[in-house]
């Protein structure tokens, strides 16, 4: 029985697998239109996903710090900050059939099909961990503001800073939708009984479902505030389109005036 660790890591940068590869140097490379899985040999792997996360299964923390350098060099090279990190344990027993524990998993072997799986689901939740924060940074944002605007009564800063900011929040929300949106299971869980229960167990125990719903609902309030905003900003715009207006006709009724004098 061995106990391997496994670390996930999350961008927000999402990546091309032809650039990712690179990164993984000293091992042999097995790439699809997703994702990049890098064998070192003797049960160590790792699997860069195309939405931004990479999963290191028994990998050596010397080498994790090497790849996660190079990506972040030469892939990831505008990160707002350090991607985030999990942790899990993957632990190989001999004739065991697949199972999920409270902080791993149990495998008889760690063979492709297995990996794909428990490195997949590991790799949508530092995601989902990675945007919630992002969101949580917004809504703070977005709560200031609104505070600002229940003791004021407007709307802080200018017409342009809340359309960039609007336009910001929205390119993250895409970035999320995008990254999140591919959920479906491995291929291999359609073939085998034993991957699809597998697939279905660690799912659950690591709460996909519940936590996307969650980024759903925050982005839901995020966008119903932000057109708030927008309603706002155009009212105010309104206003003031209307006052130069009104401007305007009393200069003229002045003009006029003095031109009949």
């Amino acid at each position: 029985m061995a106990v391997l660790s496994a670390h996930a890591y999350g961008f927000a940068t999402t990546f091309k697998m032809r650039e990712i590869a690179r990164c993984f140097t000293g091992a042999t490379i097995r790439q699809t239109k997703s994702e990049i899985v890098a064998d070192y040999g003797s049960d160590r792997v790792a699997v860069a996903f195309d939405f931004g996360a990479i999963i290191f299964v028994n990998v050596p923390a010397e080498e994790r710090a090497r790849v996660l350098g190079t990506v972040q060099s030469r892939v990831a090279t505008d990160e707002p900050h350090a991607p985030l990190e999990e942790d899990f344990l993957v632990e190989v027993k001999e004739g065991a059939p697949p199972s999920v524990r409270f902080d791993r998993v149990i495998v008889p072997k760690l063979e492709p099909a297995l990996v794909d799986v428990i490195t997949m689901l590991l790799a949508q939740s530092v995601s989902i961990d990675y945007y919630d924060e992002d969101l949580q940074e917004i809504l703070a944002s977005v709560d200031a503001r609104t505070d600002r605007l229940a003791r004021t009564g407007r709307l802080p800063g200018s017409s342009r800073e809340l359309r960039r900011f609007i336009g910001a929040t929205m390119s993250t929300k895409n970035q999320i939708i995008a990254a999140l949106a591919v959920l479906d299971k491995p291929a291999a869980t359609w073939e085998a009984e034993v991957l699809d229960k597998l697939y279905n167990e660690l799912r659950s125990m690591l709460e996909i479902d519940e936590r996307f719903k969650a980024l759903e609902y925050k982005m839901r309030t995020i966008q119903d505030t932000l057109e708030l905003f927008l309603d706002l900003g155009n009212t105010r715009r309104s206003y003031f389109l209307e006052l130069i207006v009104v401007l305007l006709i009393l200069i003229e009724v002045v003009l006029a005036l003095s031109g009949h004098r």
